[in-house]
């Protein structure tokens, strides 16, 4: 069995070299594959950009493969006795090319394709329901995690910070406060979201349950629910009035979620998202 190391570096290049240096050999004696890249754009920015290789000796490596190329070219060596039936060959060809054409003809005629593409839907469709997240109740040892996590992913990020740090409702809630405080939301709250989801996935790793989370500053998520319903009530008499459906810019989950929500009780119109993360917009529409 091919014995593999894992090993970890900022690039492949460092990866490598961290695993020749472990097995003691040159970096060209070592097959490797990629595991996991973390720290692509924004999140790259925050955390700086990491990658997990498995490693291995290329010597280890099986060498079967090359054994059926050998069978393979032997055949080649055996087309002598061909030669001397040529005539009777003509004539089995004749008599059989007939039947091998009507039995394509036929195989063409089904369309068969139609029905693997229903099939491949419904198998979709019937995967996309999921068991819902069992939500873990929050520990101190979560709380600690969350605090040292973020407290160093801002100082990575030259964001000078105090935390509070509160289990509110069986949600870890921290409330970041200092002078760089746009620096932390960013535009519409892309940034304040991805150090949110950072900060999530450090805390439940290894874990069978989810801890919910929610970071905030200077109170900005309730300002921008707020700003997000006068958006969503705003919309509603527009495609009323006018008659025209609106399709808004890419937006987060979140925020998505609160025009959703501020619109589910109108008979008037209704909500939808189309596309795909992170381009994902919602369209609002008559009813």
């Amino acid at each position: 069995m091919l014995h593999k190391i894992e090993k970890v570096g900022k690039n492949v290049d460092e990866a490598l070299a961290n695993a020749a240096k472990e097995l003691g050999v040159d970096v060209s004696e070592i097959g490797h594959e990629i595991v996991q890249e973390v720290g692509k754009g924004l999140i790259g920015f925050l955390v700086g950009k990491e990658v997990t290789i498995n490693a291995w000796l290329k010597k280890d490596e099986p060498k079967a493969a090359p054994k059926p190329v050998e069978k393979a070219e032997k055949p080649k060596a055996e087309k002598k006795p061909v030669k001397k039936v040529e005539a009777p060959a003509k004539k089995v060809e004749k008599k059989a090319a007939k039947p091998l054409e009507k039995k394509v003809e036929k195989t063409e005629k089904p369309t068969k394709p139609a029905k693997v593409e229903k099939v491949a839907t419904t198998e979709k469709s019937e995967k996309a329901p999921r068991a819902p997240r069992v939500n873990a109740p929050v520990t101190d040892e979560a709380m600690t995690a969350a605090r040292e996590f973020l407290s160093e992913l801002l100082n990575k990020m030259g964001i000078e910070h105090e935390l509070k740090v509160q289990n509110i409702d069986n949600v870890i809630n921290i409330e970041v406060s200092g002078e760089k405080m746009g620096l932390l939301i960013g535009k519409r709250g892309d940034t304040l979201d991805a150090v949110q989801y950072l900060t999530s996935l450090y805390v439940n790793k290894d874990k069978s349950g989810y801890t919910k989370l929610n970071i905030d500053t200077e109170n900005y998520r309730e300002k921008r629910e707020e700003t997000l319903i006068r958006l969503a009530k705003g919309l509603e008499r527009r495609v009323v009035t006018n008659r025209k459906s609106i399709t808004l810019e890419p937006m987060s989950p979140y925020e998505r979620r609160i025009i959703h929500a501020a619109l589910q009780g109108s008979n008037k119109i209704k909500t939808y998202s189309v596309g795909n993360e992170p381009n994902r917009k919602i369209v609002v529409t008559l009813a």
